[in-house]
């Protein structure tokens, strides 16, 4: 299917679950022929990413509030207006650190749709880390997205 145009309005898009976020669909994968996909990330206090890394390039640019981007080593604390790229196949992890925070996540393939989709429509709300833990690690691996660890009980 060849690119089209897609144009979402302010508060459209599909909203997904993403076991400690909502994603919201703004450009997704269908609209640029599987390319590139651009999701609005809304999180709240003690959300966080485990370490992971997958085999293409994403890149996040905060809107409002604050959280942490650590790529390898090194740690980024981000505010409104920054942005951060973490190129392919690279360790990070995402923390939030204010009551909210929203931002934009940018990503070179439908892998990061792919992923998003399916822990929305196979992940429970509400239900304890501890019991989401295996489930969340196997919806991971079959998107092709590896855990450094285990995902945080």
């Amino acid at each position: 299917m060849p690119q089209q145009i897609h144009h979402s309005l302010a508060g459209e898009g599909r909203e997904l679950f993403t076991v400690d976020s909502t994603a919201t669909v703004k450009v997704g994968a269908e609209h640029t022929d599987g390319e590139y996909e651009l999701f609005e990330i809304d999180g709240e206090r003690g959300s966080f990413v485990p370490p992971h890394r997958h085999p293409w390039p994403e890149s996040y640019y905060v809107l409002h509030g604050r959280m942490s981007v650590q790529v390898g080593s090194k740690r980024y604390e981000m505010g409104p207006g920054e942005s951060i790229t973490v190129p392919t196949g690279a360790v990070h992890t995402i923390e939030v650190r204010s009551k909210a925070v929203k931002f934009l996540a940018f990503s070179l393939t439908d892998g990061t749709g792919k992923l998003f989709a399916d822990l929305d429509a196979n992940v429970a709300p509400g239900r304890p880390m501890e019991e989401l833990a295996p489930l969340v690690t196997e919806i991971a691996e079959r998107n092709r997205t590896t855990f450094i660890g285990r995902p945080a009980q």
